[in-house]
């Protein structure tokens, strides 16, 4: 019985914050209009870049930490090089995003 609550209370707390999230942007939005101020609606050229690259990043950080296991390691010591391979490489993507769309805003 309580293993159904688990889902229902995780899809419940997902709407709960896209709910108040939506709220609090329409209500910023409407603030800035009511005082006199403009909302710059850009569009992204690329909008998923930094969603791609950090995915990749974190892809290649889980095919690296296959290599720490065939190794004569500890369990916790490859759980934390697993751990970090994942953390470094997802990093790494959102950094390579940050200048690829830095290099991006400069040619404009």
């Amino acid at each position: 019985m309580s293993s159904d609550f688990v889902p229902i209370t995780f899809f419940a707390l997902i709407a709960f914050v896209v709910y108040f999230t939506t709220k609090f942007n329409y209500q910023t939005k409407k603030e800035i209009l009511d005082k006199g101020g403009n909302i710059e609606l850009t569009k992204k050229k690329f909008p998923f870049l930094e969603i791609g690259l950090t995915v990749l990043g974190i892809g290649l950080g889980l095919a690296i930490s296959v290599f720490p296991q065939s190794s004569n390691l500890s369990e916790e010591s490859k759980g934390l090089l697993i751990g970090a391979c994942i953390l470094l490489f997802g990093g790494g993507g959102l950094v390579a995003a940050f200048f690829i769309r830095r290099r991006l805003d400069e040619k404009k």
